[in-house]
């Protein structure tokens, strides 16, 4: 499907609701310019659909049935920018020699197995000490933890770990600047990578005694002695609500848990605190816990924390059924496997499944898989579900590539990745206490890498995105909240400074580098080819769908892009100039286009 059409009649009228006047989508407007500066106008239609194709970003797959269809560059792109954060092009060839769509997502999935593919080595020996009485240095210390995690995303090979890192930050969420214990932070994301593809299960009763979140949801303030009664209900809230269950159970308004149960839980989880000093762990004091007999989800006993996730990953029970009133048919953790499936889903498919899975046959079928996986698998096991998925009909489906809103980090990552950005490396050795003190003999904490700093505490916030920081215990809520008009144009402007120089600062100690040559020789035979053959090899590094000089919206971005590469001064000795090379860059990224994957 030609993109500006679909785009203007299927991903417009998601995203029309939202953005507005002077929005990405008033850049579909063919009266508009595309030059670098101008304000997008109000599009003249943001509705209709295609002619045949009914509403917009139907599909035509309802279940897990394997992908049968044709195995070419377009599949395997698109299989790729949704597992990382961006694909240079050395990463697609590298795919591409593995042959099949199965040896891909093999490869992609590799990182399950902790024995073979091992979580990165801590990057600093100080974090094994809190430093208590600083806290502007625990400020700093959090931002090297979010730059290295950055680091670790740009630098990723063929693999979903840090993809699946990120939704399970969004899942299981605790706030670094709420913690604001940089070691505590830190464990948090190691247990988050740990647990990527692992099991759900599992990850659910790692996550409830994380020392970040006994601190972030103030399980370590809840317990009780023969003196005090001090229940915290927060974690134990939340738990259901927004980590395993869901308010109700799905496809239904019936509720998943009574306030009772919210308060029987909190008790059962009473008596857990973090560590103070390596390694930092959760740890139980019997002497802090309830031990009185709690009555949850329809089960009663003198539960603790096992107990309680023991239950949880039992609903809906056939006996005693809960929630009263449900459906029945499903298996015992159905509704957890559909919680944490219907969260894959969004992030790997579609941000909104009503729209591409509007009877949740998919989330279904992949939440019966999870608790019934083949051998070797174990229930709730994730790595079996996301194989199946990234190998369905239904992930390839026309309506699904594309069709999907870059968050901040996907932004950026794009940027980086795809344009062939330089920074300095991450040195994982280097303190941010310098062991210095000003006149005011006050201690002075070094950035180790500013330019990582610049894009992660300047564009990744400035656009929302805040690593390891969402905004609340719900996480970022994704989708058409990451585009506005004022969003769209500061990620243009960010792609521009980027592209032309302006994150190369001395003073700064900026270095985020833009070659223009490097960028097209990524590109095999770049020197050789035509313009019309770079300018085509390097769009599809970086779109999702294809330009063309016939588009019913006039023939713009195809002609300014081929136009661009060209050059104003060709070089005799080469097909494209770096200047020319470069204002295709800065073109390429203003397209609303590059906001989708």
């Amino acid at each position: 499907m030609e993109r500006r059409t679909f785009l203007k009649s299927t991903g417009a009228t998601v995203l029309g609701g939202t953005l507005g006047a002077g929005s990405v989508i008033g850049a579909l407007d063919p009266s508009n310019s595309l030059a670098r500066g101008t304000t997008p106008q109000p599009p003249t239609s943001l509705r209709g659909g295609i002619k045949g194709r009914g509403k917009p970003l139907e599909t035509e797959s309802a279940d897990l049935s394997p992908y049968t269809g044709p195995w070419g560059d377009a599949q395997l792109r698109h299989l790729l920018r949704r597992c990382m954060f961006g694909v240079p092009e050395s990463q697609f060839t590298s795919a591409q020699a593995l042959g099949s769509m199965d040896a891909v997502v093999t490869q992609l999935l590799a990182c399950q197995d902790l024995t073979k593919v091992p979580l990165p080595a801590p990057f600093a020996t100080w974090l094994n000490t809190i430093p208590i009485s600083s806290p502007n240095l625990l400020a700093v210390e959090n931002i090297e933890i979010a730059n290295w995690w950055f680091d670790q995303m740009m630098q990723e090979t063929l693999s979903l770990r840090q993809k699946m890192t990120l939704l399970w930050t969004n899942n299981f969420v605790t706030g670094s600047q709420t913690v604001n214990i940089a070691q505590y932070v830190y464990t948090y994301l190691m247990t988050c990578m740990k647990y990527a593809l692992g099991n759900f299960k599992d990850f659910a009763g790692a996550i409830s005694i994380d020392p970040a979140m006994l601190v972030y949801l103030n399980g370590d303030q809840s317990y009780v002695t023969s003196k005090t009664n001090n229940v915290n209900e927060n974690f134990a809230r939340e738990l259901m609500e927004l980590f395993t269950l869901g308010i109700a159970f799905p496809g239904t308004d019936i509720p998943n848990y009574t306030q009772d149960d919210i308060e029987n839980s909190a008790r059962a989880l009473t008596g857990w605190s973090p560590t103070t000093t390596a390694p930092f762990i959760g740890q139980f004091n019997s002497a802090r816990h309830d031990t009185g007999q709690k009555t949850f989800l329809g089960q009663t006993g003198n539960w603790a924390l096992t107990d309680i996730i023991n239950i949880i990953f039992q609903q809906p029970t056939a006996s005693p059924a809960y929630p009263p009133g449900a459906p029945s048919g499903f298996p015992q953790g159905y509704t957890a496997a559909y919680w944490a499936c219907q969260k894959m889903y969004k992030e790997f498919v579609y941000y909104n499944p009503s729209v591409t899975d509007p009877n949740g046959t998919v989330r279904d079928a992949m939440a019966r898989l999870m608790l019934n996986p083949p051998s070797p698998y174990n229930p709730f096991d994730i790595a079996p579900v996301m194989q199946a998925l990234l190998t369905s009909a239904h992930f390839y489906d026309a309506a699904v590539i594309g069709a999907q809103i870059k968050s901040p980090v996907q932004y950026l990552g794009s940027l980086v990745r795809e344009f062939w950005l330089t920074y300095p490396a991450f040195d994982s050795s280097a303190p941010p206490d310098s062991g210095k003190k000003d006149g005011n003999n006050n201690e002075i904490y070094n950035d180790t890498n500013p330019t990582l700093t610049v894009m992660t505490s300047g564009i990744l916030s400035n656009l929302g995105q805040q690593l390891l920081n969402p905004p609340n215990v719900a996480g970022w809520p994704g989708g058409e909240n990451w585009l506005s008009a004022g969003s769209f144009q500061t990620r243009e402007a960010n792609s521009y400074i980027a592209l032309s120089g302006g994150y190369v600062n001395s003073k700064k100690n900026w270095d985020l580098a833009f070659s223009a040559d490097g960028y097209a020789l990524q590109i095999q035979n770049s020197t050789s080819i035509s313009d019309t053959a770079l300018s085509q090899a390097l769009e599809n590094l970086s779109l999702a769908f294809q330009t063309t000089p016939t588009s019913v919206l006039g023939p713009i971005e195809s002609t300014i892009l081929d136009t661009e590469i060209q050059g104003t001064y060709k070089d005799p000795n080469y097909q494209y100039n770096t200047l020319g090379v470069q204002n295709f860059a800065e073109v390429l990224t203003d397209l609303p286009e590059f906001q989708l994957f």
